[in-house]
């Protein structure tokens, strides 16, 4: 699964902030790390009788620096944490919607795909049907301009669209001659 849009912009802004916090973690390390030298000075000065108030006082400011910088350090983890929490939901949302999308999608696809096998086997199924065209087979005699000539109906189409393909039966000489002497034509499919 991809990183989306929302979780990559979100990586990018926690890794700075991970920077900070690093960096500020770093900070309170060094100040905690003084507090302890100066409360080992304090003691072995307090043991010798020296002054230890100025030493007091600046251990003191360490340790409130370092408390200052403890809170401000879980402040940001805890408002990072929380972004992150969100972000993943709001990814999450975003990668459901995805996913819906990309369903309904592939859903459409196969829907139109099983109309055109449908539609396919609906043609298929037409076009092997035969069409019953009345009269196809039979002979039978036309008159054309005054001269008579037979003709048998022979449908060549296999549609569901009714015509009469007529084609004329095997004439004599003197039928052909007869239509040609009337100076009408007619096509002859043999």
């Amino acid at each position: 699964m991809a990183l989306s849009n929302i979780m990559t912009r979100s990586l990018i802004s926690a890794s700075s902030s991970m920077k900070q916090v690093k960096a500020q973690h770093a900070i309170k390390s060094q100040m905690e790390g003084k507090a302890g030298v100066l409360e080992a000075e304090i003691k072995q000065d307090s043991n010798t009788g020296g002054n230890v108030e100025k030493k007091k006082e600046e251990l003191a400011h360490f340790q409130e620096k370092a408390s200052e910088l403890g809170k401000q350090e879980m402040s940001q983890l805890s408002e990072l944490n929380s972004n992150m929490n969100e972000v993943a939901k709001a990814d999450a949302e975003e990668q459901k919607q995805n996913e819906r999308i990309e369903k309904e999608r592939r859903q459409k696809q196969a829907e139109r795909r099983e109309e055109a096998l449908q539609l396919q086997e609906q043609i298929t199924e037409k076009a092997s049907e035969k069409v019953y065209i009345p009269g196809e087979g039979e002979e039978k005699q036309i008159t054309v301009a005054g001269a008579t000539v037979k003709t048998k109906s022979a449908s060549t189409y296999n549609t569901n669209v009714p015509h009469i393909d007529e084609r004329l039966a095997p004439t004599t000489p003197s039928e052909v001659s007869a239509s040609i002497s009337v100076n009408h034509s007619v096509d002859i499919k043999t």
